[in-house]
C-alpha cells in the first residue's frame, strides 16, 4: 500500500509537468487469434499506436486509419473502389491497401468516457462505456523495457486476468487497448494463457494533437455486451440472418460452415465477460 501511495504521489506531481510537453505516440505489436469463415489463425500480429496527451487518447491501427480517412468522403470512397477494381483486373490484389486491425479505442479522462469503434460481420459499430477502473495489484517485480524501469501489476479485466508492466517514468494513466488505471504508462500486457498481448516497440514525443476517429458519426450505436454477443452468435451460427437494433440486416449467410473452427473453450474474444 505504501508503495502504491508513493507511486500515485509521484504520478500527480509529474503529470502536471508532462501535460505541458505535447503528446506521445507509442507503438505496440498486438498479438491475438483471429477466426474467419475460411480459417482460424492462432497468432496474428497487428501494428497499433497509442496517441495520448495525458487527458485523451486514441489507440488505433495506422493502416486502418489511412483507409478510413480515404473512405470518409464520397469522392475518396469511389476513388478507392476504382483502385481496387483496377488492381483486381490486373491480378495485382497484393497491392491493394488493407486494414491491419479493425478497432479503435478512445479514452476521455475529463468526461470519464471510453469509446470503442469496431466491426461485427461487415457492420461498423460504436460502443460507449465509462472509463474502467481495474483493481490492480502492484507487485515488487521490476524490469527494464526500452530503457524505462517498469513495475509489474495484475488485475481481472473484462473477463480475463491481465499482467502488465508500467513505468512511472512516463506519468500517463493509460496503455494499449482499454488498459489503464496505473501511475504510469503500460508498456507491455498479456492475458493469462497468452492468447492476447501487447508489446511496446517504440515511444516518441509529438506535437500532433490527438484526432477523432474518421466516420465515427456513421457507426451504429450498440451496447457493450450486445456487440460481443452478436459477434459470437454469428461465429457460432453463420448460416442465419441477423438484424441490428435498428432492424436493418447485418449479415445473411446460407449453408456456411467454418474451417478449422475453434470453440470458445479453446479460443474466445479478448473480452469474455459478455456471456
Amino acid at each position: 500500500m505504501r508503495k502504491l501511495i508513493l507511486l500515485l504521489s509521484t504520478f500527480i506531481i509529474s503529470f502536471s509537468l508532462y501535460a505541458q510537453t505535447g503528446t506521445l505516440e507509442v507503438g505496440y505489436t498486438y498479438m491475438h487469434p483471429v477466426q474467419t469463415m475460411r480459417s482460424a489463425e492462432p497468432d496474428v500480429t497487428n501494428r497499433y499506436i497509442l496517441h495520448t496527451d495525458g487527458h485523451k487518447s486514441k489507440f488505433y491501427s495506422p493502416n486502418t486509419e489511412y483507409i478510413d480517412s480515404i473512405e470518409s468522403t464520397p469522392e475518396g470512397f469511389e476513388m478507392f473502389n476504382t483502385l481496387k477494381r483496377e488492381l483486381w483486373q490486373k491480378r495485382e490484389q497484393d497491392k491493394i491497401p488493407r486494414d491491419d486491425g479493425s478497432f479503435y479505442v478512445t479514452k476521455f479522462l475529463s468526461d470519464n468516457e471510453l469509446h470503442t469503434y469496431d466491426i461485427a460481420n461487415g457492420t461498423k459499430f460504436h460502443v460507449k462505456e465509462s472509463l474502467p477502473e481495474p483493481l490492480w495489484t502492484i507487485e515488487d517485480s521490476c524490469r527494464t523495457i526500452l530503457g524505462y524501469e517498469c513495475t509489474k501489476a495484475s488485475a481481472d479485466f473484462y473477463g480475463r486476468k491481465w499482467t502488465v508492466w508500467f513505468t512511472p517514468d512516463i506519468p500517463v494513466n493509460d496503455g494499449p487497448w482499454k488498459l489503464r488505471g496505473l501511475p504510469g504508462l503500460i508498456l507491455e500486457a498479456s492475458c493469462e494463457g497468452g492468447q492476447y498481448s501487447f508489446i511496446v516497440g517504440d515511444i516518441r514525443h509529438s506535437n500532433n494533437p490527438v484526432t477523432n476517429v474518421y466516420g465515427r458519426d456513421k457507426r451504429e450505436d450498440i451496447r457493450h455486451k450486445d456487440f460481443w454477443n452478436l459477434r459470437r452468435l454469428c461465429l457460432d451460427n453463420p448460416s442465419r440472418n441477423i438484424r441490428s437494433q435498428s432492424g436493418t440486416n447485418i449479415i445473411v449467410y446460407q449453408n456456411v460452415t467454418y474451417q478449422n473452427y475453434l470453440p470458445t473453450d479453446i479460443v474466445d474474444y479478448i473480452e469474455t465477460d459478455y456471456r
